[in-house]
């Protein structure tokens, strides 16, 4: 114990390494620190020198923070490069030389760890450097381990057992009735949808020639969905509508005849949807809620924000120790993904979607004071959205 050295601060110690690897370079610099919490999306912005050509050809961006540290970097995309990645052990570097460099001007830097202070550093040189796992090799967590194999799969059960499980799932689930159909080789089945959540499953024998589902609502009708099978030959799907509608079930296929069904489980909406901005609004709003899963009762709609792409900040005083539901729902443009987060005292959330028909939402509670911090971040070109705030019910007392 008496020989033992000084304690020493790992962080520090890395950006002085950092530093002294890239002494060489014609300029580095290290950037501002920042203090990140969870949910919390930064932009990095680069100085105008580490973008000109006057010190080279190649920009480097390196982020250090605490090694249990896990971030999420998204760069502005550019054609053919990846454009999303994922620290390792609380390090990031990234080099772009060329006219790639353009694709840092955008930079933002999400924290998925609860909290932790990231430092930004920056060089320019001639050519790319070393990785830093060669500077800072106690980082590299090395090699990626194969998938493991999966083994054999199991035996089918028989196409009969298969309708009987989904229609006792769907049930269980919520679902107020369901049906089933013989689904044809040639011709359609029609089906008459009441306002409400829709889950379809087309199964057929094994042996059966492989098949598309199509789906549409007139025979004439341009817009037909069409919905790939599993590799065992299974199609699920899931539709919500806030209005009556027909819908026509057909098959692309092999005229050799086999036999398969088509089981539909219907659910309703959740009560207290609004409906004052339509029915394709409100589709969209059960779809962001989780479709058939979404809650059965709505509170009270306390706010609702109309924004666009980027990152909107929302902050409210609500009512203390009262819990709240917060959706969005992107209603034109095409969508990256959109992320909802919210910070209520020390407690923070984040929910993100890549699916436009499957916006992001969350639930949480108001502390004492009630004021909360709510963000909306859209990636995308030409986005709108529409944010829902919902008042559920009061908070459970602490410590119950």
């Amino acid at each position: 114990m008496l020989l033992a050295g000084p304690a020493q601060a790992d962080l520090g110690r890395d950006l002085t390494r950092v530093q002294a690897a890239f002494a060489d370079q014609p300029r580095s610099e290290r950037l501002r620190f920042r203090f990140m919490e969870r949910g919390e999306v930064t932009p990095i912005v680069l100085p105008p020198w580490a973008l000109g050509s006057a010190g080279g050809e190649c920009t480097t961006l390196i982020l250090l923070a605490p090694v249990s540290t896990q971030l999420v970097i998204h760069v502005h995309p550019w054609q053919g490069l990846q454009h999303t990645f994922a620290s390792a052990a609380g390090a990031f570097q990234l080099t772009r030389c060329g006219k790639e460099r353009v694709s840092l001007l955008q930079v933002l830097v999400e924290m998925r760890s609860p909290r932790a202070m990231v430092h930004p550093f920056v060089a320019v040189g001639p050519a790319p450097p070393a990785p830093l796992q060669s500077t800072l090799p106690e980082r590299d967590t090395g090699p990626e381990a194969p998938p493991g194999e999966p083994g054999l799969l199991p035996d089918r059960e028989p196409l009969g057992e298969r309708v009987r499980r989904f229609e006792e799932a769907s049930k269980n689930a919520g679902a107020t009735a369901t049906e089933t159909a013989i689904l044809p080789t040639r011709g359609y089945v029609r089906l008459a949808l009441e306002p409400g959540c829709h889950r379809l499953l087309a199964t057929g024998e094994d042996d059966a020639p492989p098949y598309t589902l199509l789906l549409s609502e007139n025979d004439d009708d341009d817009k037909v969905e069409r919905l790939e099978t599993t590799p065992r030959g299974d199609v699920q799907h899931e539709l919500c509508t806030a209005r009556a509608r027909r819908l026509l079930v057909s098959l692309d296929t092999s005229p050799r005849e086999a036999e398969r069904r088509l089981s539909v489980a219907h659910f309703p909406l959740p009560r207290g949807l609004p409906a004052r901005f339509g029915p394709e609004v409100a589709e969209l709003l059960v779809g962001a809620l989780g479709r058939s899963t979404a809650p059965r009762r709505l509170g009270t709609l306390v706010a609702t924000t109309l924004g666009a792409q980027g990152r909107t900040l929302l902050p409210r005083a609500l009512l203390p120790r009262t819990c709240y539901l917060a959706a969005a729902a992107v209603l034109h443009g095409t969508s990256q993904g959109v992320s909802l987060g919210v910070r209520a005292g020390a407690a923070s959330a984040e929910a993100t979607s890549t699916d436009p028909a499957l916006g992001p939402h969350l639930g949480f509670c108001t502390g004492r004071s009630g004021q909360v911090e709510l963000d909306v971040e859209a990636r995308g070109l030409g986005l709108s959205w529409l944010f829902f705030l919902f008042q559920m019910g009061p908070a459970r007392p602490e410590g119950s």
